[in-house]
């Protein structure tokens, strides 16, 4: 057993070298396969590292372009929204100039009605703030500087201004200002003296107009002076006596009475002044933002254009990309394929060396336990000789029996050997006679197809042997029609050259006919599209008839054909253009303009109203700080006098006063307190001690109680700082002023509680339960 073990490791160490040796083969063989893929995959990769390096190195071109068209887009995008607010701000002045926005209602009547009536404009040169072009840095001084005459209407003579003032009165429009050119004078000033600093111009010099409207324009602005700030408009007005108007840029006025106006400037959105330069200004700012438009985008379109070669290569480059990928994919895929397939293999060498080493090591085993087995196999037969002897001589003993026994025993090994070799012979005789049945099948299938081989042969013989009979026969007669063919040869090449002659004949007539039928398809593509245009036209026509004029082929007839073809077409032009010109048609426009022209009316008598009630209530508020200023300045004399008195009285002697920060802003000034308690220096009240101060306090309260005296007053611990002996003194006080005024006192001082008539107290006898008592002094 241990020797069949020993022989069966044997034989699968061989199996595994040779298993070893064909792995290595293998491996050797798949690495080679490995470097030849892997030099086209190394090419590949190349490639397509080229191709990315290419792609990067223009995707920052294509960057580049994708930004710079960006920055177009983003400029034109700007430029145009910045040039539709300017056009939404320039039709909005252009709508409210027309609408006469911002004038007063007599005026934009006036204006109005003298754009209806051309009589009635005559004459009318329009309102002053038309006929001025003042500088956008000036014109908050100028409008302040003018005020109302902005809305002046300026007329040729005064029969102009008597015209349209009739005609307001005839109309109940209202009032207006009219300046006639023949009758205004104006003088411009001529002489200022003193420093000049922060000095602009003259008024009169800062704006620009025709010169006939000079003398108006002196009138309203010739003494006028601009400066730059209110210090210096002082210092001018102070210089030159207030002998003429100064005005800030600001819009701040000193008038010549000495006067002076000036604080913020309400913001307007529709400012009539500027309004026509605005609009200007706009135009302007307008065709420049289009110019500019139109400029980027020609250059976005040719920077575009220059860059369409490298788009193009960065198209091309990335088409190349996504086709290299797919190889270098599966390139990549046989790669890792054969990697794992070597990874495999060694992994499969690797276990066959391991399965190596344990037979090595069972065999090793077996060795020991053969010479083990061995060693006891000698053992077992040195004590087979010792009992072999003790059997021999009790076979000497039993010597006949003992042969008998022998015999029975060698028949009987002889019996098992012929069973054995029975029963091999049968295996192998059975194992001989399948092979010999396979040997036969396989001979029989062989004979089979050979016998089916020799008959197809044969058949392939009979047809090749009549195939070469036929072949003999046609050489024959071949040779014969050879022998035969110079003659025919001859006739059949005269024939031909006849035949060539007449088929080259009909080609030039089949030439020259077919030309003819192309000239006519021609002719019929020509006239079939000639008749087809003719149709649509005759089609548009009638429609066009229809649309534009109602008529039809049939009624067209009752209309006659006009003399002047030209000037007829003209005057239709003309008016499609003034039909455009009046845009879509709005059937509800009439009732739309009746319902806004009612809005727009009552909004206007509501603005006025509330005009009218604004400048009423601010007449009503100037009086009220009128007569505010003055009881204040009534009350404060009234009080500073009782102060003193009472002063004097609670501190027997000294002097007190109370006086305002600004005499000119009663009502918003600070108020100073100056004491002067007996025996000390005049001073401000807050250099006092804090009970002088309280004193001092109470001595004011006093004196405005003496004003109007309250009936009943309540004071609460005001004498908590006073000393006992002026507690005393503001408790005589307290006593002498109760002839009037009731007083309820809360304090803790013994002084004031002694001078009362009744005291209040709260005791607590028991705890959480508040008592109160009551007790009159008198």
């Amino acid at each position: 057993m241990q020797k069949a073990n020993h022989d069966n490791l044997e034989k699968r160490q061989q199996q595994i070298k040779q298993e070893v040796s064909n792995n290595i083969l293998e491996l050797d063989r798949t690495k080679m396969k490995k470097e030849d893929i892997a030099k086209g995959f190394y090419e590949i990769e190349t490639s397509r590292n080229k191709i990315l390096k290419s792609i990067e190195e223009i995707s920052n071109k294509k960057e580049e372009i994708n930004r710079k068209v960006k920055e177009y887009d983003l400029q034109i995008a700007n430029n145009t929204n910045d040039m539709r607010i300017k056009q939404s701000r320039h039709s909005f002045l252009v709508e409210t100039e027309k609408e006469k926005e911002g004038y007063i209602k007599s005026i934009k009547s006036l204006l109005t009605d003298c754009e209806k009536i051309k009589e009635l404009g005559k004459g009318m040169h329009g309102v002053l703030a038309n006929i001025i072009s003042v500088p956008k840095e000036y014109e908050i001084a100028i409008e302040m500087c003018l005020g109302a005459s902005l809305q002046n209407v300026v007329t040729e003579t005064e029969e102009d201004a008597k015209k349209l003032v009739e005609h307001l009165r005839k109309n109940n429009l209202g009032r207006a200002s009219f300046l006639p050119i023949t009758s205004v004078k104006g003088k411009k000033l001529d002489n200022i003296k003193g420093k000049k600093d922060g000095m602009i111009g003259i008024a009169s010099d800062l704006v620009t107009f025709n010169k006939k409207y000079e003398q108006i324009i002196l009138n309203l602005l010739g003494r006028t002076v601009v400066v730059n700030n209110m210090e210096n408009a002082i210092k001018l007005a102070k210089e030159n006596g207030y002998s003429f108007r100064i005005i800030t840029i600001e819009g701040d006025v000193i008038n010549p009475s000495g006067a002076i106006t000036g604080g913020s400037v309400a913001k307007k959105t529709v400012n009539i002044l500027g309004r026509s330069r605005e609009i200007e200004s706009l135009e302007k700012e307008i065709k420049k933002l289009q110019e500019k438009v139109q400029k980027l985008e020609k250059e976005k379109e040719e920077y575009i254009s220059s860059s369409e070669n490298i788009l193009e290569e960065v198209e091309l480059l990335e088409k190349q990309l996504q086709e290299t990928d797919i190889t270098y994919a599966t390139e990549k895929q046989r790669v890792l394929s054969i990697d794992e397939n070597i990874e495999k293999i060694q992994k499969r060498i690797e276990t066959l060396k391991q399965e190596t080493v344990k037979a090595e090591e069972t065999k090793q085993e077996i060795l020991v336990k053969k010479e083990k087995n061995e060693k006891q196999i000698e053992e077992i037969n040195k004590q087979n000789e010792e009992n072999q002897k003790e059997i021999d001589e009790f076979s000497k003993s039993n010597k006949d029996s003992q042969q008998y026994i022998d015999d029975l025993n060698l028949d009987i090994t002889n019996l098992k050997i012929s069973v054995s070799s029975f029963n091999e012979s049968e295996i192998s005789i059975q194992e001989m006679t399948e092979m010999i049945n396979k040997e036969i099948e396989t001979h029989t299938k062989n004979k089979e197809n050979k016998n089916l081989q020799i008959n197809q042969s044969q058949e392939e013989n009979i047809q090749l042997a009549t195939e070469i009979e036929r072949l003999k026969q046609e050489i024959e007669k071949i040779k014969e029609q050879v022998a035969n063919s110079g003659e025919t040869v001859e006739k059949l090449k005269q024939e031909r050259i006849q035949k060539n002659e007449k088929l080259s004949q009909k080609e030039e007539e089949q030439t020259e006919e077919f030309k003819t039928i192309e000239n006519l398809k021609a002719q019929m593509v020509k006239l079939e599209v000639k008749k087809t245009k003719t149709e649509e036209d005759i089609t548009e026509i009638i429609n066009k008839m229809w649309e534009e004029y109602e008529l039809t082929p049939n009624n067209v007839e009752n209309y006659k054909k006009p003399d002047n073809i030209g000037l007829t077409q003209k005057k239709v032009n003309n008016l499609r253009t003034d039909i455009r010109s009046l845009g879509s048609v709005n059937v509800d426009s009439i009732e739309e303009y009746k319902n806004l022209k009612q809005r727009y009316d009552f909004m206007c008598e509501q603005r006025l109203d509330l005009e009218d009630t604004m400048t009423k209530l601010r007449k009503v508020i100037q009086d009220m700080m009128g007569i505010m200023r003055q009881q204040f300045k009534e009350k404060f004399d009234v009080i500073n006098k009782n102060f003193g008195e009472v002063f004097k009285e609670l501190f027997g002697g000294g002097m007190a006063e109370v006086t305002l920060t600004d005499e000119e802003n009663i009502l918003e000034c600070g108020i100073d307190i100056t004491v002067q308690p007996p025996g000390k220096k005049l001073q401000n009240m807050t250099l006092l001690s804090g009970g002088e101060k309280a004193f001092t306090a109470i001595a004011l309260l006093f004196a405005i109680l003496k004003i109007n005296p309250a009936p009943f007053c309540v004071l609460d611990e005001i004498e908590a700082a006073l000393d006992d002996v002026n507690v005393y003194r503001y408790a005589e006080y307290l006593k002498k002023f109760s002839k009037n005024t009731q007083f309820l006192t809360i304090t803790h001082r013994k002084g004031t509680m002694e001078a009362a008539d009744t005291v209040y107290g709260v005791t607590m006898e028991e705890k959480g339960i508040s008592k109160l008592l009551s007790m009159k002094l008198k």
